[in-house]
Formats: structure tokens, C-alpha cells, sequence
């Protein structure tokens, strides 16, 4: 016998509610949807029986869809939390990140609220995996967020003017400026111009990519000094920028929604983070995993789930996860080492997707492209995305590759 998945929807618009129930009814062997059009309603549906999954519009009269998604994390810390909304501004999205990291405007397709609820239920049990927990569980030291990304993420969510407040506290940080005025000048993003101000590189990069810099950079920061076993991490660090932008270059080539490419360019910026935290838990160990990985006699993923019982991709899509990223970049994290293990996936490219064709390009190169069947990558998932062909010309094409980045 199946176990439905239960799924509360909230909108106070009656014809949007109709929509839905028309839209998901396809889905109703596996979900046990529920529709209510008030906040009070809600409540009283979670108190009789608590929903896994509660959707949320944005804007509705009296409670708005942040206060309310606020006190079902507060009463239901368990929920999967999603917000619909009409409201497309992205810096007022941004100011909901904090209870709901996925948010979805309208109009939203059902395959694409299928998608992203799926996923949301594949990272619950794949992160809720009772042996996985023990493993991370025994690491001494799980970090905290730092304080740069820490204060940059409270002026997008506060601030009338999130980018000139971003822009304000990256300046008193010399050394994320320095960074900051590097990665803009760099051949990574190709900008027609000399940027020279940080505020200008804040604009010109955008929030998204400005708050991944500065979690990698103060990373990286408060591990001077650390023991690591020898993990290169500067180089991690330069690895991680090209292959967001390789990514990015990838997700736009399949024609990705711009939502999803911003989100894929995260996740490849993001995907080593990982090794960080199992490097400075464990240094020896994880030196051995890279010694056997640089001799060739595994990938690196394999020898850590060799050595540790996990690898560094679902360690740092955990660490992800409780810094509260959203769902797309935290499974692109997870994935990309081999998106098929992921569970089933949709007929649609995810975040792990782009990632995992920019990991391969970037260990091809343009110039070797054509022996991407030589990779051990998931190639059947690929293929059934987008002919191989068509891949290989991508990357041929993708101008960050083939020249020192940095």
C-alpha cells in the first residue's frame, strides 16, 4: 500500500485554489492534498493532522505568507515549507528566505510545483537517513555560518535597499573586497569593463552570487591556520568560482528558467564545500581519500564513502541545509557527483544536472569534449535530457574553460 504524502495548500483566492485541484489531480495516488483559503484554516487543518508539505501564498489580508510559514516552522519545525505567490520582486522573495527556502511566482506549472515538492521530499530522506546522521553526527566541529555572510544576509532581509546595504558591509570587509574586485575583474565573468568600486561589482554580480562569494571567502578565511591534511584550499576555492560560471553557462545553453540557472550557478559555486567540513574534522582521513583519488585508483566521492561512510557532496548539501540555502542549490550539492542516485527525477534538468555536465567539462576541457562518454559520468541521465551531442557542443562553446580563471 502506497503512504500518501500529505500536502496543505494555502491561497485566499478561490479560482487560484480551483486551479491547483485541477492542475495536481494526477497526482492524487501518491499526495493527500488539502485546500484552505484562510491562514485560521490552515491552522485547524495542521492541528487535526499535521501536513509534511504546506504551500503557501505570499500575499492575503490580515497574516501575510512570511508570518504565517513563520509560525508553522515555529509549531511544525518538520514541514516542508513552500511559498506561491504572484509577487515576483526577487529582494522581497529574498526577505523570505529565512522560513521558506523555496518559493515558487505564479503562474507556477504543475510539473514545476511537482518538481519542486519532490524534491523537497527526496532531500527530507535522503538528510533524514539514520546512519547518515550518525556519521556526520560524530564530526567534533559542525561551523557556523560566518559572520560576513551572516550580516549580508541580515541586510537582504531587512534592508529597504539590500543592495546598497550589501554593498556597504562588503566594503568595511577589505579583504572580501579585495576578493570581491578580483572575481568581477576576472575572465570568469567577462564584464565589458574595468570595475574599480565595490559597489559597482555588487550590482554588476548581483545578490545571489555576491552571498555565495562571501560564505566561501570567510570560509576559507577562519580555516587559516587549521590543520586540513594539505587540502588546497585556495585552489578549492578558484575551482568552486569557475565551475558556477561553467554551470551557469550550461544551465542557459538547456535553456534553463533563469530562477534555476541562478540557483545551478549556487550549487557550483558552492559544490565543494563539503570538503571543508570533513577535512578540518578529520584531516588524515580525507588526505587519504584525495591520495587515493590522485593516484587514480577511485573518484574522490568513492574513496570518502570508503574512508568517512559518506562523501563530501552530501556533507556539505547537509551543512547547506542548515544554513537554511534553498532547496535547488542543496540538492545540486548533493547530486551532482552522479544525479541519478539522487531518487527519481523529473523529465526536466535539475540543479545537479548542470552541475555534474560542468564538473565533466571542466575535467575534459573544450579540447578533449569529445570523450565525454569516456567519463563514467551518468550519461544515461543526460541522454535523457539532451543528445550527447549537443552537450559535447556546449562545452566546446563554454568560454570559461581552457585558460587560467584567476
Amino acid at each position: 500500500m502506497t503512504i500518501q504524502t500529505r500536502i496543505l495548500f494555502l491561497d485566499d483566492d478561490p479560482m487560484v485554489l480551483q486551479g491547483l485541484k485541477r492542475a495536481l489531480h494526477r497526482r492524487g495516488d501518491v499526495w493527500q492534498m488539502r485546500f484552505v483559503g484562510t491562514p485560521d484554516e490552515a491552522f485547524a487543518e495542521m492541528q487535526r493532522d499535521p501536513a509534511e508539505v504546506v504551500v503557501s501564498d505570499l500575499r492575503m489580508p490580515g497574516m501575510d505568507g512570511v508570518q504565517f510559514l513563520d509560525r508553522i516552522a515555529a509549531l511544525w519545525p518538520g514541514a516542508v515549507r513552500i511559498i506561491l505567490s504572484g509577487q515576483t520582486e526577487r529582494e522581497t522573495l529574498l526577505k523570505a528566505i529565512g522560513p521558506a527556502p523555496q518559493f515558487l511566482s505564479k503562474p507556477c506549472s504543475a510539473e514545476r510545483l511537482d518538481m519542486v515538492i519532490s524534491r523537497a521530499l527526496r532531500l527530507r530522506r535522503l538528510l533524514g537517513d539514520g546512519d547518515f546522521l550518525d556519521r556526520i553526527g560524530k564530526m567534533r566541529a559542525i561551523p557556523s555560518p560566518p559572520g560576513i555572510y551572516i550580516r549580508l544576509m541580515e541586510a537582504i532581509r531587512n534592508d529597504a535597499a539590500p543592495l546598497d546595504a550589501v554593498s556597504r558591509i562588503v566594503a568595511k570587509d577589505v579583504g572580501f573586497s579585495a576578493r570581491l574586485l578580483q572575481i568581477a575583474n576576472s575572465p570568469i565573468f567577462a564584464l565589458p569593463m574595468t570595475i574599480a568600486d565595490v559597489g559597482h561589482a555588487t550590482r554588476l554580480l548581483g545578490l545571489d552570487t555576491v552571498r555565495a562569494l562571501a560564505l566561501t571567502h570567510g570560509m576559507v578565511a577562519s580555516l587559516q591556520g587549521v590543520e586540513l591534511g594539505g587540502l588546497p584550499i585556495e585552489a578549492l576555492w578558484r575551482e568552486g568560482i569557475q565551475c558556477g560560471t561553467v554551470t551557469r553557462h550550461m544551465a542557459l545553453a538547456m535553456r534553463a528558467p533563469t530562477e534555476l540557472a541562478n540557483e545551478a550557478t549556487l550549487a557550483g559555486m558552492l559544490h565543494g564545500i563539503g570538503q571543508l567540513l570533513m577535512a578540518m574534522n578529520d584531516p588524515r582521513r580525507h588526505h587519504a581519500a584525495r591520495a587515493a583519488a590522485t593516484a587514480g585508483k577511485m573518484s574522490l566521492t568513492d574513496a570518502e564513502e570508503k574512508l568517512f561512510g559518506f562523501n563530501h557532496a552530501l556533507a556539505g548539501g547537509y551543512l547547506l541545509h542548515l544554513w537554511g540555502f534553498p532547496d535547488a542549490v542543496v540538492e545540486g550539492v548533493i547530486g551532482w557527483p552522479f544525479p541519478s542516485r539522487l531518487g527519481a527525477l523529473p523529465n526536466l534538468p535539475t540543479t545537479a544536472d548542470f552541475v555534474h555536465i560542468a564538473r565533466m567539462a571542466m575535467a575534459l576541457d573544450r579540447k578533449a569534449s569529445e570523450d565525454l562518454v569516456n567519463t563514467g559520468g551518468d550519461l544515461a541521465r543526460l541522454e535523457s535530457l539532451a543528445p550527447l551531442g549537443d552537450i559535447v557542443r556546449w562545452i566546446r562553446a563554454c568560454p570559461h574553460l581552457g585558460h587560467e580563471t584567476l
